[in-house]
């Protein structure tokens, strides 16, 4: 009924579809979140919650449905890819943040580039050392161990793991 192209668009848009539901489930299961730069309060009244928790499930009926009827398949996704989503945005994203960037929304106090760029180039490093990090290279300072013990790719431990039931 589909070609390969076809199969894997809807997979795609199929996985983003879940994802969000995931991420709605997770935040009526968690709905106040204290951050450092944000909060977030709950303002659902009890009905809206259930509604959605409702609609949550439909979703995921309908998707299980186009699943099962199209033969989507299911795609394993590494931890370390989901770790490195976002991280290259937001090394752009500091990159834009300097006080000499800060200009283009007015001027800029002459002591702000000495109380504000150290600590953004600081982030901008440790964006790029996340990335490093979620790709496998811990250096040894950071790895708590001397041995440099790979694990398992995922479908390898997923292996291990229906070997053993």
């Amino acid at each position: 009924m589909l070609n390969d192209a076809q199969r894997t668009s809807l997979r795609i848009v199929m996985s983003l579809i879940e994802e969000k539901m995931r991420d709605i489930e997770a935040r009526l299961a968690s709905p106040e979140e204290h951050g450092l730069m944000f909060d977030v309060c709950n303002d659902l009244a009890p009905d809206v919650e259930q509604a959605l928790r409702l609609t949550v499930a439909e979703v995921y009926a309908l998707i299980s449905t186009l699943r099962d009827r199209l033969a989507l398949p299911r795609e394993v996704k590494p931890v370390s890819r989901e770790i490195l989503k976002g991280l290259s945005q937001l090394w752009v994203v500091l990159q834009e943040s300097d006080s000499q960037r800060l200009r283009r929304y007015g001027d800029v106090d002459p002591a702000l580039g000495a109380s504000l760029d150290p600590e953004i180039e600081a982030l901008a490093r440790l964006m790029l050392e996340l990335e490093h990090l979620a790709i496998g290279n811990v250096p040894p300072a950071k790895n708590g161990r001397d041995d440099k013990e790979d694990a398992a790719p995922c479908s390898k431990r997923a292996n291990i793991s229906a070997q053993s039931t």
